[in-house]
């Protein structure tokens, strides 16, 4: 693996009802290419802040957010959508699955707006959409509609619609949030074998400790600080003491 992502002196601080809140305090961090990282801790250390800034959604106070040596904050508006589209697949615990689209629309939809969106026909986009889907399991439910899906296959189509502009890194926000003990290890070793055979940067948030079997890198974070290779994480995040 090699360097990849790499935050400096990243800060972001809110104002609330006249309080000021820092819910970034200056993180330091690389991510290398090709790891699987999930971010853990209670709500409100700062975990889908600073994968948020470091997507490109939420403007960081301070400090940089490089991917592949590029600061993503200097772009404009223009060229941090088109970054986006073409660098980063999202998925987030609401799915945001159209119900009015059969799953193979909702996987297609995204290439469809993209900005190479024009160099491949609909046929094209619609046979790469249904070898994603094939490849999670949901070839026999491409003419479903969301309502007609579990909440495992509903995420599976969500997967697959991250998927579709074929991403470098996939963003993921509490992906198995209300999910059932068996389909969240389902769902879990699909992320696995997006990270082994896709060869994707995954970055997941997530409160559940199912996550510590398989993940490369776990990183708890804390107050709006990250604590990366404690001893015992589970302690960490269980206790809140975070000791290396």
């Amino acid at each position: 693996m090699s360097e990849f992502i790499e935050t400096k002196g990243l800060k972001k601080i809110y104002h609330v009802g006249g309080q000021k809140v820092e819910a970034l305090q200056g993180i330091d961090l690389e991510i290398a290419r090709g790891d699987f990282v999930v971010f853990m801790g209670h709500s409100g250390s700062g975990k889908t802040t600073l994968v948020s800034t470091i997507g490109g959604l939420t403007r960081p106070t301070e400090g940089t957010v490089l991917i592949e040596g590029n600061d993503i904050w200097k772009l404009n508006d223009k060229q941090l959508s088109h970054f986006r589209n073409r660098k980063i697949g999202f998925m987030f615990q609401s799915f945001s699955l159209l119900p009015t689209l059969n799953v193979l629309n909702n996987v297609v939809m995204p290439a469809i707006f993209s900005a190479n969106s024009g160099k491949k026909d609909s046929d094209t986009l619609k046979s790469k959409a249904i070898s994603l889907l094939t490849d999670l399991d949901m070839k026999r439910k491409v003419n479903s509609f969301p309502s007609e899906l579990s909440g495992g296959e509903q995420r599976r189509v969500a997967i697959a619609r991250a998927l579709i502009n074929d991403p470098e890194i996939i963003l993921a926000d509490e992906p198995t949030g209300d999910l059932d003990i068996r389909t969240e290890r389902e769902v879990i070793d699909i992320f696995c074998h997006i990270n082994n055979a896709y060869q994707k940067t995954l970055i997941i948030v997530s409160h559940s400790l199912t996550w510590l079997e398989k993940a490369k890198t776990i990183i708890v974070m804390k107050d709006g600080l990250i604590f990366k290779d404690l001893a015992d994480p589970v302690e960490a995040i269980m206790d809140g003491v975070c000791k290396p």
